[in-house]
């Protein structure tokens, strides 16, 4: 009896990404502390962090206002090309909409956090819930794909949060600012978590433009390939790219035959009926009878199965076989279709050669979710049958 050896189990790589953040939050809360531990007045606050000189507390001001329109404009051409993105994909416009309601929801929290609780709970309870919330879904497709988002969106919060600045020298704005900060905080460390994805993001564009070049690479390949089958055929085999490019279904159809090894007789026998009903030629109904066979077995040996069904319409008889295997890899097609004796399997390998002799068109739809087969026959004159 043999004994079947497991297959060897993926390494699991560990991601230690979640030291960073964690380092950085320790730093955060650190300084915090020192800010407690140095007992100052109110007055030598204010001296410390508001600047005193009217001059200067101009110049900062004006430039805090410039650098929030800078970061502004910025945002706005990264938005415009989000807009221009989503005309074609509108899934742009649900991560934009996700990504203004993380920061909607960061800034009401950290804004109720700053105004009802010690500056040391605030940060605490603030980054705690936004940040573990973060943790929680980073590994989700959703929130990954607000990578691109929360990048322009670091631009709008900076804009945002420089133009508040700003404004202290006309209307104090920190009550506003303090809690902005923290979204701005936020918003990096989503970003933060997310930094293993960053030469993915970094090189998006690149990568889009690689998937365009291998798309129209394979295209022309592929019609390349279709051309050459059908001139080395003699115009026989139709090499299809879509389901569109099979031929027009004749009306009048059998019912859907199963193929399997024990039911081919029944697409042989509906073949070899309509092959009659045509007015086909004792060797013409032999010869579809003959393809019909090839394509069916195919569709079983190397498809696991599939379905038949067979269509006719005055002199002619159209018989479309499909299954769900493999496919014919495009490397392997023109050996698989033109050469005699070629298979990938344990079979006689003579089914495409033969279904090219007996019939008049055979189109050919292949692919990794299966193989879609259209015969197409009409019946000859009597003299080219004579001849």
């Amino acid at each position: 009896m043999a004994v079947t050896t497991p297959a060897p189990r993926a390494p699991r790589t560990v991601s230690y990404i979640w030291l960073l953040p964690a380092l950085l939050l320790c730093c955060a809360y650190g300084l915090l502390g020192l800010t407690f531990a140095e007992h100052l007045s109110h007055m030598e606050i204010m001296e410390r962090c508001v600047l005193v000189s009217p001059n200067l507390a101009r110049i900062w001001s004006v430039a805090h206002i410039e650098i929030g329109l800078a970061y502004f404009g910025v945002f706005g051409g990264m938005a415009y090309y989000l807009f221009r993105a989503a005309k074609v994909d509108p899934t742009h416009l649900t991560d934009l909409g996700l990504g203004f309601a993380y920061l909607l929801f960061s800034f009401l929290l950290d804004f109720t956090c700053v105004r009802y609780f010690t500056p040391f709970v605030a940060l605490l309870i603030g980054d705690a819930i936004v940040m573990t919330f973060t943790l929680l879904v980073s590994q989700q497709l959703w929130f990954q794909r607000l990578l691109g988002i929360f990048v322009p969106l670091v631009f709008f919060t900076c804009a945002f949060g420089h133009f508040m600045e700003g404004l202290t020298y006309w209307k104090l704005t920190y009550p506003v600012n303090v809690p902005w900060t923290m979204v701005t905080a936020d918003i990096g460390f989503a970003i933060l978590v997310n930094a293993a994805r960053f030469p993915a993001f970094i090189r998006g564009q690149d990568i889009v433009n690689e998937l365009e070049s291998a798309k129209a690479e394979a295209r022309a390949r592929h019609l390349f390939l279709r051309d050459v089958l059908l001139s080395v055929t003699e115009g026989h085999l139709h090499f299809c790219e879509t389901q569109v490019d099979l031929p027009t279904p004749l009306p009048d159809s059998s019912p859907l035959l199963p193929l399997q090894r024990d039911t081919l007789r029944g697409i042989r026998r509906a073949a070899t009926e309509a092959a009659e009903a045509a007015g086909f030629s004792p060797q013409e109904v032999h010869d579809l009878q003959t393809a019909v066979a090839e394509a069916a077995m195919n569709a079983v040996v190397h498809g696991g199965g599939g379905q038949g069904i067979v269509r006719a319409e005055g002199d002619a008889v159209q018989v479309l076989i499909t299954d769900q295997g493999a496919g014919i890899h495009l490397h392997e097609l023109p050996r698989a279709t033109l050469e005699r004796g070629f298979s990938t399997k344990d079979s006689l390998g003579h089914g495409f050669w033969l279904m090219l002799q007996m019939v008049e068109r055979v189109d050919l739809l292949t692919g990794a979710s299966g193989t879609t087969l259209v015969l197409t026959h009409r019946r000859r004159p009597a003299l080219e049958q004579a001849a």
